[in-house]
């Protein structure tokens, strides 16, 4: 587009919310029916969890007396999770305005690079530590550490003044904000179980090639290739409840393929089962059938114990 025509995101008379999977991507759902109910007009503000990030209206003196943005964070990612726990947590709210009108100017490129912080690590992965440091707790934050467990690893640095902060204003803990503000989240996406195993999964006939997405198109097979210990779309995830999972993704068995697909809204268990005494992959729906390496792809086939491209290693990536 190469002039300033306004175009609208929202389809008029569309209700949305601001919520996230367990990844802290931002995602957005219809503002529930419950909380629809409640307002007069359809022009009244409504709350909602959390906001895309860019497009707000705040209080500059609330703002700092907040703490403003955590100084600790990096050029940008986590800040809306950070800024609207923090708000809602401690005593305020968020809200979104169905009337208020602001444009926004997409680039087809990143206009700026990282700089000096670009030495310092993964930059989002580092802010998402610290929101899940500062103001997640219990089973919530086991949640997000199950989906990207490599996080764990990290060095949030000093958080000592945001963790100050939330005892001066007698902020409320994560669960109170799940359980009051966040609630519908969960019926989209549950919290997530824990890990059976996560990282490469490698080929114990090569451990040089690893599971890999190879780029697969929604709907197609994922195949084998050399490991770049990289993570990406070489980190896979097995969790307690049988479901396999890369990024936001989940492996499905179709016919004898491994698929690349959406997971199903609200469904955090599969079928995938480890069989630790001969390290093979089974889906267990009754036809014996086990992952084995063909070539650069990944087929099922019947199990063989004694196939050593049915059976697979894991490490951290």
């Amino acid at each position: 587009m190469d002039d300033f025509h306004y175009r609208p995101t929202y389809a008029a008379g569309s209700h949305f919310i601001g919520i996230f999977e367990w990844g802290f991507l931002y995602k957005e759902m219809n503002l529930p029916e419950s909380e629809r109910k409640k307002r007069a007009h359809d022009s009244e503000p409504y709350k909602s969890p959390t906001h895309a990030g860019g497009l707000l209206a705040i209080d500059k003196n609330y703002f700092l007396e907040m703490g403003g943005y955590d100084p600790g964070m990096m050029v940008w990612g986590g800040e809306n999770f950070e800024l609207s726990f923090k708000v809602w947590m401690c005593g305020g709210s968020v809200e979104w305005v169905p009337c208020s009108r602001v444009g926004h100017v997409y680039r087809h490129f990143m206009p700026y690079g990282f700089g000096e912080y670009a030495n310092k690590g993964p930059i989002i992965d580092l802010n998402y530590k610290r929101v899940v440091e500062v103001w997640m707790d219990g089973v919530y934050k086991d949640a997000f550490y199950a989906r990207l467990p490599y996080i764990k690893r990290l060095d949030e640095g000093d958080i000592s003044k945001q963790l100050q902060l939330k005892t001066e204003h007698s902020c409320k803990s994560f669960a109170w904000f799940m359980e009051n503000v966040a609630w519908m989240l969960l019926k989209r996406f549950p919290v997530q179980p824990n890990n059976r195993v996560w990282g490469e999964f490698r080929s114990l006939a090569d451990d040089k090639m690893c599971w890999d997405t190879q780029s697969a198109a929604l709907g197609g097979p994922i195949g084998i290739s050399g490991c770049h210990h990289s993570g990406g779309n070489q980190r896979y995830r097995l969790n307690v409840e049988g479901q396999i999972t890369t990024g936001e993704r989940c492996i499905h068995a179709r016919n004898s393929n491994l698929v690349f697909e959406v997971c199903p809204d609200a469904k955090v268990s599969d079928k995938w089962k480890l069989l630790e005494e001969t390290k093979q992959i089974q889906y267990d729906d009754g036809s014996d059938k086990c992952v084995e390496a063909k070539g650069k792809k990944l087929k099922m086939e019947a199990c063989d114990s004694k196939n050593a491209f049915q059976k697979w290693q894991f490490a951290p990536a």
